[in-house]
């Protein structure tokens, strides 16, 4: 039996890599094929977005053995090592798409919210992926240019370290290679959307998220933004008398109606344009909840007011 040998030089990871990022920077180091390396790790072929949802539990295990990386930062690197923060589990349940959505409510009353059943579903993985990064953070990195977990979920808009939008890489190789010469301009975020998505950056750093009036676990915070999501998608039969003040805040967001396909589905299944004017509208309700301009028919509105919020049951 031959023992496995550490590789001798390979990149470091960067503060919240996704996984594939981090393999493929290492791939280039090697002059091999990502493919080749992952399958030499003992991963069977598929895509880089397999990488960053539910690798195998030995997978970290390998790869710290080959680069001294501690393997609970590896984990961390893909969807499944943020659980139960973004996810409650990672294998598949019938059950996960009501568990997730329905723990909370903010802006509907629970019990007018139709019951859902989704398999295989997760959380914030979208059924098709879309890369986007910020700017100035790949300006600010040698080529290959490394790419954070976080850009590749509908779940943030831009960059809070900088303070402009994510924008979209529509080429399939190089992964940003191209903005050496032709950089996009950075965009300015709005105050709005950047308070949402610095609570989630927080949230994704030191596992708590602070809000107008006390601190909530990270997992609190995803759940509430998922539900908030759910509201606004909900058909408006099922809104009854709140379908005016749903369609208010999507007014206020500034889009003419509410967006997505006619036919229901969830978040994770939108086009990645729905998917962002989605995340603008939750950022918009959740400002008027916080300025008073709005009541939330739910239970849990409460977290979006100054009032301390009542026991929630979390563990």
């Amino acid at each position: 039996m031959t023992a496995v040998r550490r590789w001798p030089v390979h990149p470091a990871p960067t503060p919240g890599e996704a996984l594939s990022s981090w393999l493929r920077r290492i791939a280039v180091r090697y002059e091999v094929h990502l493919e080749d390396l992952v399958v030499d790790l003992g991963f069977w072929p598929g895509r880089a977005a397999d990488l960053d949802t539910c690798p195998p539990e030995r997978f970290a295990q390998e790869l710290s053995t080959r680069t001294g990386v501690d393997a609970q930062r590896i984990r961390k690197m893909s969807l499944s090592g943020w659980s139960p923060w973004l996810l409650d589990r990672t294998e598949p349940d019938p059950g996960t798409f009501a568990k997730y959505t329905r723990q909370f409510s903010v802006l509907l009353p629970a019990e007018i919210r139709w019951p859902r059943e989704i398999y295989p579903w997760m959380p914030w993985c979208p059924t098709r992926p879309a890369m986007r990064a910020c700017p100035h953070c790949i300006a600010t990195t040698e080529p290959p240019h490394p790419y954070e977990l976080l850009w590749l979920l509908p779940l943030t808009l831009s960059c809070p370290i900088h303070g402009c939008l994510l924008e979209m890489w529509t080429k399939s190789v190089s992964y940003f290679g191209g903005w050496e010469r032709r950089p996009p301009n950075p965009r300015p975020v709005p105050a709005t959307l950047l308070a949402m998505d610095t609570r989630t950056w927080q949230a994704m750093a030191t596992g708590r998220v602070q809000l107008l009036s006390q601190q909530v676990p990270a997992g609190i915070w995803f759940r509430l933004m998922r539900t908030i999501i759910d509201e606004l998608g909900a058909p408006l039969t099922e809104c009854r008398t709140a379908n005016r003040m749903i369609m208010w805040i999507w007014k206020q967001a500034g889009h003419s109606g509410r967006v997505g396909p006619l036919k229901w589905q969830p978040h994770e299944g939108y086009s990645i344009d729905s998917q962002l004017r989605t995340l603008e509208a939750t950022a918009t309700a959740i400002q008027l909840l916080e300025s008073d301009a709005l009541t939330g028919r739910g239970t849990n509105a409460v977290f979006f007011r100054p009032a301390t919020a009542p026991d929630n049951g979390w563990p």
